[in-house]
This record gives C-alpha cells, sequence and structure tokens, in this order.
C-alpha cells in the first residue's frame, strides 16, 4: 500500500551522526495515518528525520550510514509503562499467591539494606532484559529501603550507563499492612504483628522526605531526555494525607510527574470502602478532593475502580497503565480494558514487578491484554491487536508523559524503535502482520534495537551491557540475596494462615463490582460487572 510522503523534520546544521534504514516494513499504531508499509527511516543524532521511500539522495547529504532493513519490522520502541526494578533478582521465585502474601515476600522493606552493587547489578540486568525484547522506555518506580539520595544515584548512574530511557521514579509510604489490610491487625498475637511490620529501621535512617528532596535537587537528569524523574506516592491508602499532599507539592515545584498505584486487589477493595469511607469507598473522589487528578498524574493497575471511577479520570485527564501479567500471577482480577477504552482512557500497558510477572516482555502483555478483554465481556468487543500495539507504544508513551517524543516512527519523534526479524517463522506466512506480532510473536524475534539513535541491541546481541561481566557478578551476589530472601520467606510464612483467613472474610463482603473469574457456586457475582 502506498501512503502520502510524510514531511521531513530535519534540523539545523549538521548532524553528528545519521543512519539510514532503507526498506524496513514499519509497523504503525496509528493505521489511519501510516498503513503498514515498506518505508526508508532516516536517522539524524537521535531523532527521526524523515520516513518515506526513497531517501537516498538525502541520506548521502548527510553521509549517512546506510542499513539494509529488508528483513525488519520497525516498530517504535515499546514502552513499559509500570515497572519496579528493586526486584529484578527476584524472577522465579514464586508462584501464584496472593498480592498481600507476594507482598511480605517480595518488597524490599522486608529485606535488610542492599549493596550499591547489589542496585547496580539488578538494575542493569533489568535493563538488559527489557533491552532484549524490544522495551526501550521504561517507569521505574523504584523502592529503596532505606531511601538514600547516594543509592538513588547509583541506579541513577546505572540506567545512564545501559543507555535505556528511564522516567525514573522514587516511591515511598508511611502506612503499613497493618492499617491498611483488613481485618489483619486483629488476627494477629504478639510476635506474628512483629513479624508483619518487617525488620527494624536502621538506627541511622536518614529522613525519607529529605533525601527526595536531595535526589530532586542535586542529581540531575540524564543526557537529553534518556533519564528523567518523578515521584511516587505509593498508593492512596498507604500514603498519610500529609505525605501525600508533601509529594503533590514537590511534583509541582520540579515540574515532574506523579505516580501511584490504585485499587489492585479485591481485599483493597474492601479496605477502601472503611479507608475512604468518606469519599463513598472510593479511592479516586480521594484523590479528587487532594487535588492530585490530572493529566500530570499516572495511575497503576485500577482492577477495582467501578464505571464512575474512571468517569472522573476521563474527565481529569488522569492516565493509567494496566498491567495483566502481575494481575493474574498475584490473583487481582481482571481490569476492564474495555470500559477504559470506552470512557477515551487511553491506556499503556506494564510488566510490573519481576517477581510477579517473572518477564519484562511487552509481548507477552499486549498478548494477555488482548485474550482477557476477550473473556470480561459477554460479546465480542475485546481489543483488538492494534489497539494492543497502541497501547504498548502511543499509549504507554502517553502515560508517562512523552507523547510528542516516543510511541512512534515519525519525523521530530524519538529515534527508538524496535527491529524485529520478519525471516522468523512466526511471520510464515504473513497474512496480518499486527495480529502475528501480538498473538505470535514472543520477543524471539527481536534482532536489534536503538535508543536515541544508538543501537543497544545488534542482531540479538546487547551492545552496551556485557552480559557476559553481569552473569559473574551474579554467582558472586546471589548467596547473600538468596539468604536473605529465604529469611523474608520464613517470617511471611508465619503470616500465611492470618492472610488467608482475612482473603475468605473478604470473598464474602460485596463490593459492587467483579473482577475475578466466576465462582460456580456464586453465579451472580458475575453479572456485577461495571
Amino acid at each position: 500500500m502506498t501512503t502520502a510522503p510524510v514531511p521531513a523534520a530535519i534540523p539545523a546544521g549538521r548532524p553528528k551522526k545519521a543512519v539510514l534504514i532503507k526498506n524496513a516494513t514499519l509497523v504503525d499504531p496509528c493505521e489511519e495515518t501510516m498503513a503498514d508499509s515498506v518505508q526508508d527511516i532516516l536517522i539524524l543524532d537521535d531523532a527521526i528525520a524523515a520516513v518515506q521511500p526513497g531517501l537516498d539522495r538525502l541520506a548521502q547529504e548527510h553521509h549517512a550510514q546506510v542499513i539494509d532493513g529488508g528483513r525488519w519490522l520497525a516498530l517504535p520502541g515499546l514502552v513499559n509503562a509500570h515497572y519496579h526494578s528493586h526486584d529484578v533478582l527476584l524472577k522465579g521465585r514464586f508462584d501464584v499467591m496472593s498480592l498481600e502474601k507476594w507482598a511480605f515476600r517480595a518488597l524490599p522493606r522486608f529485606f535488610p539494606p542492599r549493596s550499591d552493587q547489589e542496585l547496580r547489578l539488578r538494575t542493569l540486568v533489568g535493563a538488559a532484559e527489557c533491552l532484549r525484547s524490544g522495551i526501550t522506555t521504561v517507569q521505574d518506580m523504584l523502592s529503596l529501603w532505606p531511601l538514600t539520595a547516594h543509592q538513588a544515584q547509583v541506579v541513577r548512574q546505572a540506567y545512564l550507563d545501559s543507555g535505556l530511557r528511564v522516567v525514573l521514579g522514587i516511591q515511598m509510604a508511611d502506612v503499613g499492612p497493618l492499617d491498611t489490610i483488613p481485618f489483619f491487625a486483629q488476627g494477629l498475637d504478639d510476635s506474628t504483628r512483629e513479624l508483619a511490620k518487617g525488620p527494624a529501621a536502621p538506627a541511622d535512617m536518614p529522613d525519607p522526605m529529605a533525601e527526595l528532596q536531595s535526589i530532586l535537587r542535586d542529581s540531575p537528569a540524564g543526557q537529553g531526555d534518556l533519564l528523567t524523574w518523578a515521584v511516587c506516592p505509593s498508593s492512596p491508602e498507604r500514603c498519610s494525607r500529609e505525605l501525600l499532599t508533601t509529594m503533590r507539592d514537590i511534583a509541582l515545584k520540579h515540574g515532574l510527574r506523579l505516580f501511584s498505584h490504585i485499587a489492585i486487589s479485591r481485599l483493597e477493595a474492601v479496605a477502601a470502602q472503611q479507608i475512604f469511607a468518606q469519599w463513598g469507598g472510593s479511592p479516586v473522589r480521594y484523590l479528587q478532593s487532594m487535588e492530585v487528578l490530572g493529566p500530570h498524574l499516572t495511575l497503576a493497575h485500577g482492577v477495582w475502580l467501578n464505571a464512575d471511577d474512571r468517569r472522573i479520570l476521563a474527565e481529569t485527564g488522569t492516565r493509567m497503565v494496566l498491567n495483566p501479567m502481575s494481575n493474574l500471577k498475584t490473583r487481582n482480577g481482571i481490569a476492564q480494558f474495555q470500559g477504559y477504552r470506552q470512557d477515551g482512557i487511553h491506556f499503556g500497558l506494564g510488566c510490573d514487578n519481576c517477581s510477579c510477572s517473572d518477564a519484562q516482555n511487552m509481548f507477552q502483555a499486549m498478548k494477555f491484554a488482548t485474550l482477557l478483554s476477550g473473556v470480561n465481556s459477554r460479546v465480542d468487543n475485546g481489543l483488538t491487536a492494534r489497539e494492543a500495539i497502541h497501547a504498548a507504544t502511543m499509549g504507554g508513551a502517553r502515560a508517562l508523559g512523552m507523547e510528542d517524543r516516543i510511541g512512534r516512527i515519525w519525523p521530530g519523534y524519538r529515534a527508538d524503535i524496535t527491529f524485529i526479524d520478519k525471516d522468523d517463522l512466526v511471520y510464515k506466512p504473513l497474512n496480518n502482520l499486527k495480529r502475528q506480532l501480538v498473538y505470535g510473536e514472543g520477543g524471539r524475534g527481536v534482532d536489534s534495537v536503538m535508543v536515541a539513535g544508538r543501537f543497544l541491541v545488534r542482531e540479538g546481541r546487547l551492545q552496551g551491557i556485557d552480559q557476559a561481566v553481569l552473569e559473574a557478578e551474579l554467582l558472586s551476589l546471589m548467596p547473600v540475596l538468596q539468604r536473605d530472601a529465604d529469611a523474608a520467606e520464613a517470617r511471611a510464612r508465619a503470616l500465611d494462615d492470618v492472610i488467608a483467613q482475612v482473603e475468605q472474610r473478604c470473598m464474602g463482603m460485596p463490593v459492587g463490582m467483579q473482577r475475578m473469574a466466576c465462582d460456580a457456586a456464586e453465579p451472580d457475582a458475575c453479572r456485577i460487572n461495571r
């Protein structure tokens, strides 16, 4: 199919670097503007300058390196819009379990302070996995225990060394599980109550808010916009009113985005009826009363929000990221994909924690999103493959406030591109490019990955990260982490029976919606789906 020429975006002055990708099959999330078609892509420095056939002459003028892209599908760099790097090294430790049981086993608060070496290693391992699976941008909602400006700088530098584009957010909370999990505290005795609090804070732990202020004041963003900062109140119920207000004001002062979790599990939906009773049990209405909602805020999960909540989010322009893989593994339920779409909320997708999805793989996220959306309705109105690609590219860009820079292969946008080998058998025969990307691709076909005009993966090999060095460091570091993870597991196991009793009690309490798979013994529950 032929398409109209796209106006070039040629910057003034001579570029330091020019690359021409010839004859790649372009995958564009917006079919109405550029159908899947063979195109040349001219890249000058870190940006896309032109996208159209026959760019040889323009490339010659800029002395461009010419690369034959004839066997490539050129996909906008995938945006992992909700991610946590702090448990990269815990992948594979857990089978399916509830969010509440998992949290005691995996969150930094339940581990001793980590070494600088471990922080750098886990950041690079996570970045390497993302790049190898075609992800060019992540929003890392980072938890550090304790929070120090020094260790935030360690993570910052690791990201800059990796070349991955990141919106790095510092996550904070000051309300613990004893006050957020319904009926939990009353089921504990003295010994288990101490276990639920987690290890004692270090005696010399600095003030978290002072450290956050120091990070934002003294640690500049990365080269260009490869690294930008964000502020991350963990969730409405895990932050006191004072902490949420302070973090909101800090974000406004520094011109930064806010990221937070909301309405993840059924237990949280039950707790919300009490915690946010003044606002009708709605964490969204609570945030609205705090003047937190708006285009500057991105919320993750939103499984247990109803139609009224979605309407408020749409009206305020608040942005959303859905995380189908982790929501399945931690038994949270199925988000209302169609509801968000119908309400005009153009959500992004995320892979979430490494220990509750076990793969930083947006192809899996896209496939789960389409398939799950097909079973939470009685009619055929699930997400299409094109909509899933849109969510993983342009939707993710919008969730990060970067929709004017990433998410498309378009003149003026950053040269963040994932090149997929269309000679892979997934595409033989090639009946429908977008469907085969979403339903067939698993990451095996990712051949090369470019971020800001620089190849970070070439012919399946990492270019800026030495995988052999990472593997050697893992051998030396993992025994300490495994010891500490085993200790966290033992403490958590002592709480499992109480959490199981809480879950059973909460499952019998109505919350006005159903997001779990139907129980044959409770068919009426499946009709409450708004």
